[in-house]
């Protein structure tokens, strides 16, 4: 128990005590005892209406007393002053954060869990044509008008980022949680990256398209002279410059493919694709393309998916294609789909010579190749991966792969989105 409290109970029963003698003596022993606790309780109420009146407009300087209220005023004086220094200096880590925040590049916007804008920084003045103090407290939807940008804020997916346009720019926002249910929004103006990708693609492709004509021609050329010239002295380079023409082809044809995968604003998700039946065409074309250099497999749980069957088709095609290519002959290829609790699965996989660990991370980049020398040699174009990702990005799907030297790979195409349009059965070749 508390000295003041224990103080407060001694100097209450010393009077009760007083009160009792003095009442023995004059026979007024109930008159007194009323009189001294009418007294004790006046104090008592002076005292909480000083504190109420403190509490009200708090000063620097608490109100006086003695007894317990002396110990109360104490404590809560002591109290008052810690918060205060505790608040001038979360206040001053505020203003800090605000300053820092404020001279950043990329816009940043405090929201509260109904998207009240709590506070901005001049990067979201211009990018989001904020006033201050005026948009303070304002649903940022109301402000940003955007449908992709409503829905991206009622869902606050923090994992993913959203490209929009608004106000003729090319936006990217992200939704950080922090705080109590408190968001912070940031976003930058990647317009002229947009541009700069836009003007990449159309260079690749109108080259592609420019350059297939001149390349055809000669591929022509090289095949009548190969018919008509005898000497072996000639024959030999014009072999090596038809191996070449149809490589640069090759090349060709895939960058044509990925400009327009790019490129391509049609509606994707309108046909039903037979799994088991996809399969079985790919394998067949396998078959004919590996000439039995190795031992092909089909094992396939068929499953119905909404895609683009000729996407889908080259995608797989790509995959089992360079499955040939850099596994060795007499090696085991499976091509195979499977279903499960996370959707639909389709792949391919090898006894190939296998990937370093250092590589997989880049093999879906244009042109990238683990060993150039060897990829040449073998007929790759160094954009079949790239192809296969840019596929499954339109159909919202993903590439796995697991690859262990000297081992062998493994390419899988996992589909999330469609686990709840499967119909399973098996399928063995």
């Amino acid at each position: 128990m508390n000295a003041r409290l224990r103080k407060e109970i001694v100097n209450l029963v010393a009077m009760g005590l007083v009160i009792a003698v003095l009442g023995a003596l004059t026979g007024f022993t109930s008159e007194l005892l009323l009189i001294g606790m009418a007294g004790y309780l006046a104090w008592h109420l002076y005292n909480l209406a000083q504190l109420l009146k403190w509490l009200n407009k708090p000063k620097k300087v608490m109100p006086e007393s003695v007894g317990i209220w002396d110990e109360i005023y104490y404590q809560l004086n002591d109290l008052y002053h810690r918060q205060r220094r505790a608040r001038k200096k979360l206040k001053t880590i505020v203003n800090r954060f605000q300053n820092s925040t404020q001279a950043l590049p990329i816009a940043t916007v405090a929201l509260n869990k109904n998207n009240e804008i709590e506070w901005f920084n001049r990067a979201a003045e211009k990018l989001f044509n904020l006033q201050h103090p005026r948009d303070i407290n304002n649903r940022i939807n109301n402000l940003i008008r955007v449908p992709a940008f409503t829905a991206y804020l009622v869902k606050k997916d923090t994992t993913d980022s959203l490209d929009f346009e608004f106000n003729n720019r090319q936006l990217a926002l992200s939704i950080t949680p922090y705080g109590h249910k408190q968001y912070l929004l940031t976003g930058r103006d990647i317009t002229l990256q947009r541009q700069l990708e836009d003007m990449q693609r159309d260079f690749i492709a109108n080259a592609s398209h420019e350059l297939r004509t001149p390349i055809t021609v000669i591929a022509g050329f090289v095949e009548v002279l190969q018919e008509q010239v005898d000497s072996s002295k000639i024959k030999a380079p014009l072999e090596k410059i038809q191996q070449q023409t149809v490589r640069m082809q090759q090349i060709l044809e895939d960058l044509i493919i990925l400009a327009r995968l790019e490129v391509a604003q049609t509606p994707l998700l309108h046909e039903r694709v037979d799994i088991g039946e996809l399969l079985q065409l790919v394998y067949s074309d396998a078959l004919v393309l590996d000439r039995g250099r190795h031992q092909l497999n089909m094992s396939a749980q068929s499953a119905s998916i909404i895609g683009n069957w000729v996407e889908l088709q080259m995608a797989v095609s790509n995959l089992v294609t360079n499955a040939i290519r850099y596994t060795p002959e007499n090696g085991d290829i499976t091509v195979f789909s499977s279903v499960d609790d996370d959707g639909v699965h389709i792949g391919v996989e090898d006894s190939g010579i296998g990937i370093m660990p250092e590589h997989i991370s880049r093999l879906t980049e244009r042109f990238y190749r683990v060993d150039p020398g060897r990829s040449r040699e073998q007929g790759g174009t160094g954009l079949g991966l790239a192809i296969v990702k840019h596929i499954l990005d339109r159909h919202d799907a993903s590439l796995h792969i697991r690859s262990v030297p000297g081992e062998g790979s493994l390419f899988r195409c996992d589909f999330e989105e469609f686990r709840q349009q499967m119909e399973t059965s098996n399928v063995v070749a």
